[in-house]
């Protein structure tokens, strides 16, 4: 049966991805200009935020090139040193050349994919009170990073909102299908879906909530910290 356990898991999965996917870019901006208000150079806000930012952007422009790969899309320069805009920050950058609008879309949704995947793993990888502290706080640390660089340009969000409104379509018009081709065939599938044990989906997403809620929290709490030092940047 249904386990409404895993459906209060995961919606609450989804309510911190999205958070992380709205206050990521906050997070970037907020800290250029508190590292901007103590040093007053934008040289020393590059520098910084490539470093603390490196093991993400790495992870999310690979992420382009190997995808781009996968869909035979050439590709040019790649480059990790943030740079400083007329809109924020920009962690990273990596050339892909033109082509059709589905493999762009596929190219740009590729830092959320991997990014998912990766975080899927980790939480794999460790568990509270049975894995070594040092584990843990590498977790932490790599969610952290993962999570704050999966969304880090516009063209990445805009292919992650027409890859997920592709998805939703995809499962709307397969359930369609087989309701006018055969109705019974899809309750079976439903009451399929229902009789399945969740246990185990249950106890993932809720690791992976207790994860989550770790840089989503630390995101507010740096935005709130900087909230003074937003003018003059």
């Amino acid at each position: 049966m249904l386990d409404l356990n895993f459906m209060g898991y995961f919606l609450l999965f989804l309510v911190e991805l999205v958070f992380l996917f709205f206050l990521s870019r906050k997070l970037v901006d907020s800290l250029a200009r508190i590292i901007y208000k103590f040093t007053g150079s934008h040289r020393a806000v590059v520098h910084t935020l490539a470093v603390i930012f490196l093991p993400g952007t790495i992870i999310h422009e690979l992420a382009h090139l190997l995808f781009a790969g996968i869909m035979l899309v050439p590709v040019g320069e790649l480059s990790i040193i943030p740079e400083i805009e007329e809109g924020g920050v920009k962690l990273g950058s990596v050339q892909i050349g033109k082509t059709d609008p589905f493999r762009r879309m596929i190219i740009g949704v590729a830092p959320v994919l991997l990014g998912m995947i990766l975080i899927f793993s980790l939480f794999l990888f460790v568990k509270f009170g049975v894995s070594p502290w040092w584990q843990i706080v590498l977790v932490l640390y790599l969610i952290f990073e993962i999570g704050n660089t999966m969304f880090s340009s516009k063209k990445d969000i805009e292919g992650s909102i027409l890859f997920l409104v592709l998805i939703i379509t995809l499962l709307l018009a397969a359930g369609t299908f087989l309701y006018f081709i055969n109705p019974a065939t899809l309750q079976n599938l439903w009451l399929y879906i229902f009789k399945l044990n969740f246990e185990f989906a249950a106890n993932f997403f809720k690791q992976g909530s207790i994860y989550l809620a770790i840089p989503v929290v630390l995101n507010i709490l740096i935005i709130l910290l900087t909230r003074p030092f937003r003018k003059g940047f």
